[in-house]
């Protein structure tokens, strides 16, 4: 008769070590860094849907690096998954117009509302998760956190 195979609890990092809490953060950091840069930089070329897709997507990956850069223990999908949901919570915040009133008093708050709801941005959004969720597994893995001594 057959054994069954034992069961092991889900692995987050791949069967890979864990890597200090700061070195993920600094990574996390670097990367969500370099994600606004090349954000910014989609602002030079002419819109068309594939700038927009990208832009979406970039905004997304820049929200969940820099969750993932305070909460460096949570699992990748956590990050990816919160900046899914507050990038398409912005993008339908801008269904009210209370977005618009803002970019109009101060303009720079364009890059964090846009300008107008897109149903397009919703699948950015999704692309941007995936990457959030690619690049935190491809980092690996935090340490746990040391036990806490009671004095």
């Amino acid at each position: 008769m057959p054994q069954p195979m034992p069961t092991r609890p889900a692995d987050p990092g791949g069967g890979r070590a864990p890597r200090p809490v700061r070195a993920v953060q600094r990574w996390c950091a670097a990367l969500a860094a370099l994600t606004l840069a090349a954000g910014l930089a989609l602002q030079l070329f002419e819109r068309d849907p594939l700038v927009d897709l990208a832009g979406s997507a970039l905004y997304t990956a820049f929200i969940g690096l820099l969750i993932a850069c305070l909460a460096p223990r949570w699992p990748a999908r956590r990050p990816a998954l919160l900046a899914v949901a507050v990038s398409a919570a912005i993008e339908l915040a801008q269904l009210t117009g209370v977005p618009a009133v803002l970019v109009e008093a101060m303009p720079p708050l364009r890059f964090v509302f846009g300008s107008s709801f897109d149903a397009f941005d919703l699948l950015g959004y999704a692309v941007g998760g995936l990457l959030v969720w690619g690049v935190r597994r491809a980092i690996g893995p935090a340490a746990p956190a040391e036990p806490q001594h009671a004095p």
